[in-house]
Protein backbone atom coordinates (compact mmCIF):
# COMPACT_ATOMS: atom_id res chain seq x y z
CA UNK A 1 0.00 0.00 0.00
CA UNK A 2 2.59 2.52 0.94
CA UNK A 3 4.77 1.33 -1.95
CA UNK A 4 1.87 2.00 -4.26
CA UNK A 5 1.44 5.43 -2.48
CA UNK A 6 4.66 6.27 -3.25
CA UNK A 7 4.67 5.43 -7.12
CA UNK A 8 1.07 7.55 -7.33
CA UNK A 9 2.64 10.71 -5.69
CA UNK A 10 5.74 10.43 -7.55
CA UNK A 11 4.21 10.07 -11.22
CA UNK A 12 1.65 13.61 -9.82
CA UNK A 13 5.11 15.24 -9.06
CA UNK A 14 6.78 13.86 -12.48
CA UNK A 15 3.94 14.81 -14.74
CA UNK A 16 4.04 18.22 -13.11
CA UNK A 17 7.10 18.73 -13.51
CA UNK A 18 7.29 17.11 -17.47
CA UNK A 19 3.91 19.50 -18.14
CA UNK A 20 6.34 23.00 -17.24
CA UNK A 21 9.28 21.67 -18.70
CA UNK A 22 8.31 20.17 -22.39
CA UNK A 23 5.24 22.93 -22.48
CA UNK A 24 2.19 20.17 -22.94
CA UNK A 25 -0.73 19.30 -21.66
CA UNK A 26 -1.60 16.85 -19.36
CA UNK A 27 -4.73 15.10 -18.63
CA UNK A 28 -6.24 13.29 -16.01
CA UNK A 29 -4.84 10.07 -14.79
CA UNK A 30 -1.87 9.84 -17.15
CA UNK A 31 0.95 8.28 -16.12
CA UNK A 32 4.58 9.39 -17.90
CA UNK A 33 8.09 7.88 -17.25
CA UNK A 34 11.08 9.51 -17.00
CA UNK A 35 12.57 8.15 -20.21
CA UNK A 36 9.52 9.51 -22.38
CA UNK A 37 11.01 12.79 -23.97
CA UNK A 38 8.46 15.69 -25.47
CA UNK A 39 9.60 18.52 -28.29
CA UNK A 40 6.66 20.56 -26.88
CA UNK A 41 3.30 21.89 -27.66
CA UNK A 42 1.93 18.08 -27.22
CA UNK A 43 -1.13 16.97 -25.36
CA UNK A 44 -1.80 13.64 -23.54
CA UNK A 45 -5.40 12.57 -23.21
CA UNK A 46 -7.14 11.43 -20.08
CA UNK A 47 -6.17 8.10 -18.89
CA UNK A 48 -3.41 7.21 -21.17
CA UNK A 49 0.10 5.59 -20.33
CA UNK A 50 3.31 6.72 -22.16
CA UNK A 51 6.42 4.95 -21.47
CA UNK A 52 9.89 4.96 -23.30
CA UNK A 53 8.37 6.96 -26.18
CA UNK A 54 9.42 10.04 -27.87
CA UNK A 55 7.26 12.69 -29.24
CA UNK A 56 7.81 15.17 -31.65
CA UNK A 57 6.23 18.79 -31.69
CA UNK A 58 2.97 19.40 -31.42
CA UNK A 59 1.83 16.22 -31.22
CA UNK A 60 -0.88 14.79 -29.53
CA UNK A 61 -2.15 11.22 -28.40
CA UNK A 62 -6.56 11.19 -26.86
CA UNK A 63 -7.45 9.33 -24.21
CA UNK A 64 -7.29 5.59 -23.24
CA UNK A 65 -4.28 5.24 -25.40
CA UNK A 66 -1.01 3.05 -24.49
CA UNK A 67 2.30 4.27 -26.38
CA UNK A 68 5.81 2.21 -25.61
CA UNK A 69 8.75 2.32 -26.94
CA UNK A 70 7.07 4.48 -29.68
CA UNK A 71 9.30 7.55 -32.53
CA UNK A 72 6.89 9.71 -32.84
CA UNK A 73 7.40 12.36 -35.20
CA UNK A 74 5.67 16.19 -35.49
CA UNK A 75 2.85 17.64 -36.02
CA UNK A 76 0.92 13.12 -35.39
CA UNK A 77 -2.63 13.26 -34.58
CA UNK A 78 -3.30 9.58 -32.78
CA UNK A 79 -6.54 9.10 -31.99
CA UNK A 80 -8.33 7.24 -28.83
CA UNK A 81 -7.59 3.67 -27.54
CA UNK A 82 -3.96 3.08 -29.21
CA UNK A 83 -2.03 0.27 -27.75
CA UNK A 84 0.86 -1.19 -28.91
CA UNK A 85 1.73 -5.16 -29.19
CA UNK A 86 4.30 -6.51 -28.51
CA UNK A 87 6.14 -10.44 -29.79
CA UNK A 88 4.50 -12.91 -31.28
CA UNK A 89 4.44 -16.43 -31.00
CA UNK A 90 5.29 -19.60 -34.14
CA UNK A 91 2.16 -20.43 -36.26
CA UNK A 92 4.13 -23.05 -38.27
CA UNK A 93 6.30 -25.57 -38.15
CA UNK A 94 6.07 -25.65 -34.16
CA UNK A 95 3.59 -28.45 -32.70
CA UNK A 96 2.40 -25.42 -30.02
CA UNK A 97 2.09 -22.27 -29.81
CA UNK A 98 3.09 -22.01 -26.24
CA UNK A 99 6.34 -20.25 -24.87
CA UNK A 100 7.53 -23.22 -23.03
CA UNK A 101 8.77 -25.12 -26.00
CA UNK A 102 10.61 -22.18 -28.16
CA UNK A 103 11.60 -19.51 -25.52
CA UNK A 104 14.32 -19.39 -22.84
CA UNK A 105 12.74 -16.25 -20.65
CA UNK A 106 10.33 -18.93 -18.74
CA UNK A 107 7.33 -16.94 -19.06
CA UNK A 108 5.21 -19.53 -16.68
CA UNK A 109 8.29 -20.28 -14.43
CA UNK A 110 10.04 -23.15 -16.51
CA UNK A 111 11.04 -23.92 -20.07
CA UNK A 112 11.75 -26.98 -22.20
CA UNK A 113 13.64 -25.06 -24.33
CA UNK A 114 17.57 -25.39 -24.25
CA UNK A 115 18.32 -22.70 -26.44
CA UNK A 116 15.99 -19.60 -27.99
CA UNK A 117 14.13 -21.01 -30.95
CA UNK A 118 12.30 -18.39 -32.20
CA UNK A 119 12.36 -14.46 -32.74
CA UNK A 120 9.82 -13.36 -29.97
CA UNK A 121 10.05 -9.28 -30.71
CA UNK A 122 10.45 -7.44 -34.10
CA UNK A 123 13.91 -5.68 -34.32
CA UNK A 124 13.76 -1.86 -34.14
CA UNK A 125 13.06 0.11 -37.28
CA UNK A 126 15.51 1.68 -39.39
CA UNK A 127 16.79 4.87 -37.93
CA UNK A 128 14.45 4.46 -35.17
CA UNK A 129 17.00 4.86 -32.45
CA UNK A 130 15.93 1.57 -30.43
CA UNK A 131 12.06 2.56 -30.16
CA UNK A 132 10.16 -0.48 -31.17
CA UNK A 133 7.46 1.23 -33.55
CA UNK A 134 8.38 4.46 -35.38
CA UNK A 135 5.70 6.83 -36.46
CA UNK A 136 6.42 9.65 -39.02
CA UNK A 137 5.17 13.12 -39.26
CA UNK A 138 1.69 14.58 -39.47
CA UNK A 139 0.55 10.61 -39.25
CA UNK A 140 -3.03 10.72 -38.38
CA UNK A 141 -3.84 7.57 -36.38
CA UNK A 142 -7.57 6.33 -36.01
CA UNK A 143 -9.71 5.03 -32.75
CA UNK A 144 -8.61 1.90 -31.23
CA UNK A 145 -5.76 1.07 -33.96
CA UNK A 146 -2.91 -1.77 -32.55
CA UNK A 147 0.43 -1.25 -33.46
CA UNK A 148 2.77 -4.27 -33.57
CA UNK A 149 6.10 -4.08 -32.51
CA UNK A 150 9.17 -3.59 -35.27
CA UNK A 151 6.67 -1.47 -37.76
CA UNK A 152 6.98 2.46 -39.20
CA UNK A 153 4.43 4.51 -40.54
CA UNK A 154 5.59 6.90 -43.02
CA UNK A 155 4.97 10.48 -43.48
CA UNK A 156 1.41 11.48 -43.80
CA UNK A 157 0.12 8.83 -43.67
CA UNK A 158 -3.32 8.08 -42.26
CA UNK A 159 -4.75 4.81 -40.38
CA UNK A 160 -8.38 3.77 -40.54
CA UNK A 161 -9.98 3.37 -36.91
CA UNK A 162 -9.72 -0.04 -35.75
CA UNK A 163 -6.91 -1.29 -37.68
CA UNK A 164 -4.18 -3.90 -37.01
CA UNK A 165 -1.22 -2.54 -38.43
CA UNK A 166 1.48 -5.54 -38.89
CA UNK A 167 3.50 -4.13 -41.66
CA UNK A 168 5.13 -1.04 -42.54
CA UNK A 169 2.35 2.29 -43.82
CA UNK A 170 3.72 4.16 -46.55
CA UNK A 171 3.63 7.75 -46.67
CA UNK A 172 1.22 9.56 -47.99
CA UNK A 173 -1.24 6.16 -47.95
CA UNK A 174 -4.55 5.44 -46.38
CA UNK A 175 -4.36 1.89 -44.80
CA UNK A 176 -7.30 0.25 -42.95
CA UNK A 177 -8.76 -3.73 -41.65
CA UNK A 178 -6.77 -6.41 -40.13
CA UNK A 179 -4.33 -6.78 -40.70
CA UNK A 180 -4.08 -3.02 -42.35
CA UNK A 181 -3.87 -2.80 -45.80
CA UNK A 182 -3.45 -0.03 -48.81
CA UNK A 183 -6.88 1.52 -49.27
CA UNK A 184 -5.27 4.01 -51.36
CA UNK A 185 -2.83 7.00 -51.69
CA UNK A 186 -3.37 10.69 -50.65
CA UNK A 187 -1.91 12.55 -53.38
CA UNK A 188 -0.51 11.86 -57.10
CA UNK A 189 2.75 10.82 -57.17
CA UNK A 190 4.40 13.85 -57.79
CA UNK A 191 2.48 15.87 -54.96
CA UNK A 192 3.87 13.18 -52.58
CA UNK A 193 7.60 13.50 -53.98
CA UNK A 194 7.23 16.94 -53.36
CA UNK A 195 6.39 16.92 -49.63
CA UNK A 196 8.67 14.35 -48.81
CA UNK A 197 11.26 16.56 -50.28
CA UNK A 198 10.02 19.59 -48.83
CA UNK A 199 9.65 17.93 -45.25
CA UNK A 200 7.26 21.07 -44.27
CA UNK A 201 7.56 19.98 -40.72
CA UNK A 202 10.73 20.67 -40.08
CA UNK A 203 10.48 24.01 -41.28
CA UNK A 204 10.90 27.27 -38.85
CA UNK A 205 7.66 28.17 -36.86
CA UNK A 206 7.57 31.55 -38.65
CA UNK A 207 7.81 29.54 -42.24
CA UNK A 208 4.39 26.78 -41.24
CA UNK A 209 2.72 29.90 -39.64
CA UNK A 210 3.05 32.26 -43.02
CA UNK A 211 2.10 29.25 -45.34
CA UNK A 212 -0.56 27.93 -43.24
CA UNK A 213 -3.26 29.49 -45.31
CA UNK A 214 -2.17 27.48 -48.32
CA UNK A 215 -1.88 23.60 -46.81
CA UNK A 216 -6.27 23.83 -47.34
CA UNK A 217 -4.98 22.61 -51.11
CA UNK A 218 -1.78 20.67 -51.66
CA UNK A 219 -1.89 22.56 -55.59
CA UNK A 220 -1.81 26.17 -54.17
CA UNK A 221 1.40 25.08 -51.44
CA UNK A 222 3.19 23.38 -53.82
CA UNK A 223 3.06 26.09 -56.94
CA UNK A 224 3.64 28.45 -53.96
CA UNK A 225 6.59 26.61 -53.04
CA UNK A 226 8.17 25.93 -56.57
CA UNK A 227 7.25 29.89 -57.56
CA UNK A 228 9.08 31.35 -54.48
CA UNK A 229 11.84 28.71 -53.13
Amino acid sequence: MLNRFIRLAFNFLYRNYASYLYKIRIGRNVYLNRKSVFEGKNFIGNNSIVVDTYMGYASYISENAVLKKCKIGKFCSLGPQIDCIFGKHPTQTFVSTHPAFFSTKSQVGFTYAKTQLFEEYAPPPKNANNYAIQIGNDVWIGYGVKLMDGVTIGDGAIVAANSLVTSDVEPYSIVGGTPAKRIKFRFKKEEIDFLLQLKWWNKDLKWIHDNSHLFSDISKLKSHVQRNE
